[in-house]
């Protein structure tokens, strides 16, 4: 078995003379309005690979899902893609012009390519359309978890159905995210919440390896660079922010223990079960280059592809209200029990021609479409030009939020799930989904957690966000809260929990159950 990168998340899978792409992303155009690029530039890779017998693409994010790719493909060649509750992914699929789309259910073996076998592990909660993939060959096997936080005893019942041992775990160490980046906060804030999520980011990586004892680690999918001048900023993020970079994760495994992870730049290979490795002399001293000459001459290069996009936008020539308040009305129709949980009054403030401030009142016994933003606990702030393609179901509202190209505030300053559930999936089955996984969770199972010091609390054993078991990703912060309490933070979606009164500080959800225990552990 050969596993070759092709830049960010995808990977080339080869067993004999079959190969399989998994996530592959080439697009001159980037993704998300060309704000999210490859890096390192990965293009000149596509010239050296075979068309595959088969595309697997594991979710519908467009780092993952390259339309442009994709359109180019025979029309015999299958695109793999685990089912969801909501349609987006195979419509995206379709849309490219793919017209065989092979849905597998979770966990649903299928032999895609002679000798390569693939299938995925979804996350459990419906609330994220994410999955990881498995590829086992006859002399090898890959385990993928791109975007999905899968939770631990899935990474162990993986490995148990792959004889025990896990040859390759592909992982990423560079979130797919929009906080706090365009969050009206000081500086210094957002530098803080920056250096929080890469740390917890980590952290699961970290805990992921230890669960999952793979052979060999290979950290990807990111970060992505950004080459329109007017995003340049976010490449900073590199540096110590959400989105680090493969040999940073690699260093943060080393020290951790776990110095068996190896970073792979576009074309260079790994080959199992020897371990033997392939490395292109272009890369030779890549990371001691000088990044910032090397985006500004990727910039220059991509330079009209950018323009091309902004120019596909122009402001619009008409009035959008009321296509907003259909928009509007669509949404407040998906699912009441997601209206209750959001309960709030969300602002759109629209800049530019056919633009205007408005809002979509989610608050039960209120809702409604209609001018003005007063009272609003979420404003997002971005120009007209971006708003017809959304209006039109072209554009899920979660692909324009991943191109930082607006600005949002919140009060109170809590991340609502249920907010961007409807937005990001719009569609009644996907959130009925998501109000019978989350009205199914057991509430009055607990456990006990401790701190270094030895103190102990019993808490509910399930993430009150997402089900997530805390006996796998709770870790004890010791005056990590706001006011220098005690928090217990969910490793697999960031949700910090005070200790002293079980309230999430980060998120709206339900509290989490806690009570201080006394006397001697055990």
């Amino acid at each position: 078995m050969q596993v070759t990168a092709t830049g960010h998340a995808g990977l080339a899978v080869r067993s004999g003379d079959a190969m399989v792409l998994v996530d592959p992303w080439f697009s001159p155009f980037g993704a998300f309005d060309a704000s999210w690029f490859v890096f390192p530039d990965n293009l000149a890779v596509l010239d050296t690979l075979d068309v595959p017998d088969a595309v697997v693409i594991t979710h519908e994010h467009l780092d993952h899902l390259d339309a442009w790719y994709l359109a180019q493909l025979p029309a015999e060649v299958p695109v793999v893609i685990p089912s969801y509750p909501s349609p987006i992914l195979r419509r995206k699929v379709a849309a490219a012009g793919r017209t065989v789309i092979v849905e597998l259910a979770d966990r649903e073996r299928r032999e895609v390519a002679p000798g390569i076998g693939v299938r995925f592990v979804r996350e459990e909660s419906p609330m994220n359309h994410d999955a990881a993939v498995v590829l086992d060959t006859p002399d090898g096997n890959v385990v993928d978890l791109n975007d999905a936080r899968i939770f631990p005893v899935q990474l162990r019942e993986i490995r148990a159905e792959l004889g025990g041992t896990i040859d390759v775990l592909a992982l990423q160490g560079s979130g797919a995210s929009w906080y706090p980046l365009v969050y009206d906060y000081p500086a210094e804030r957002i530098e803080a919440l920056c250096r929080e999520k890469r740390a917890t980011k980590f952290s699961y990586v970290v805990r992921a390896v230890e669960v999952a004892e793979p052979r060999v680690v290979v950290p990807f999918a990111g970060p992505p660079c950004f080459l329109d001048p007017e995003l340049a900023w976010v490449n900073e993020q590199m540096t110590s922010g959400i989105f680090p970079d493969q040999r940073q994760v690699a260093d943060h495994l080393a020290a951790a223990g776990h110095d068996h992870a190896v970073v792979l730049l576009p074309g260079e290979s790994l080959r199992m079960p020897d371990g033997a490795l392939t490395r292109l002399e272009c890369w030779q001293g890549f990371w001691e280059r000088d990044r910032s000459a090397y985006l500004a001459d990727y910039a220059e290069r991509r330079r009209d592809e950018v323009a091309a996009v902004l120019d596909a936008h122009p402001d619009p020539d008409i009035d959008l209200f009321d296509a907003f308040v259909e928009h509007g009305m669509q949404l407040l129709g998906c699912n009441a029990y997601c209206n209750e949980r959001i309960d709030m009054r969300v602002g759109f403030d629209v800049t530019g021609p056919g633009g205007g401030a408005w809002h979509i009142d989610f608050r039960p016994g209120r809702e409604g479409v209609g001018r003005g933003l007063d009272d609003c606990g979420y404003v997002y702030t971005f120009a007209s030009r971006w708003l017809p393609p959304i209006l039109a179901g072209e554009v899920p509202w979660e692909d324009f939020f991943l191109s930082l190209r607006f600005r949002a505030r919140r009060d109170p300053d809590l991340y609502n799930d249920h907010l961007l559930g409807v937005l990001k999936f719009a569609d009644a089955n996907a959130l009925a989904a998501v109000e019978a996984y989350e009205r199914s969770i057991d509430r009055s199972a607990r456990i006990t957690v401790a701190a270094p010091d030895g103190r102990r609390w019993s808490v509910s054993r399930w993430c009150p966000h997402a089900g997530t078991d805390l006996r796998e990703t709770g870790e004890v912060l010791v005056g990590a809260g706001p006011d220098g309490g005690d928090v217990l933070v969910c490793l697999a979606h960031h949700y910090r929990f005070d200790l002293g009164s079980g309230a999430c500080s980060n998120g709206r959800c339900a509290p989490l159950e806690v009570t201080p225990l006394t006397g001697p552990a055990g």
